[in-house]
Formats: C-alpha cells, sequence, structure tokens
C-alpha cells in the first residue's frame, strides 16, 4: 500500500506545532508555501534548458539564482 500525502498551506500561522492528528492522519512534515511557490522557477529553467531555449545557461543559471536568493 503506497502512503497517500496531502499538503495544507497556511497563511502567517501562529506556530508550527503540528502534533494533533489532522483528519484523522499524522503530520509528519510540511513544507513553507514561499519555498513550494519558489520552485516553479527552478522547474521553469530546468525546463527551458532541456528544450534548448535558453541561449545562455550560465548567466540564466546566475541571474536564477540571485532571484532566488541563492547567490
Amino acid at each position: 500500500m503506497t502512503a497517500e500525502y496531502q499538503t495544507f498551506v497556511v497563511e502567517n500561522p501562529e506556530a508550527v506545532d503540528l502534533r494533533a492528528p489532522v483528519h484523522g492522519g499524522r503530520v509528519v512534515a510540511w513544507a513553507d508555501g514561499h519555498a513550494l511557490t519558489a520552485m516553479g522557477a527552478l522547474e521553469d529553467f530546468i525546463r527551458n534548458l532541456s528544450y534548448g531555449e535558453i541561449e545562455n545557461p550560465e548567466q540564466a543559471a546566475v541571474e536564477l539564482m540571485e532571484r532566488m536568493k541563492w547567490a
């Protein structure tokens, strides 16, 4: 049997202590919604790179890292 997961994003939570069961299930992990949203830019970059749509991949990677505050 494969485990199924649902992702819930709560805006401006007062705490991140999630010990109580949620709809009968056990909370095993969570992610920051803004971090999930940021991954869209990385996915787009990889897709465009694989399609050969990026003229200067090195510069595009630097710009992406700067936008994502990784550099």
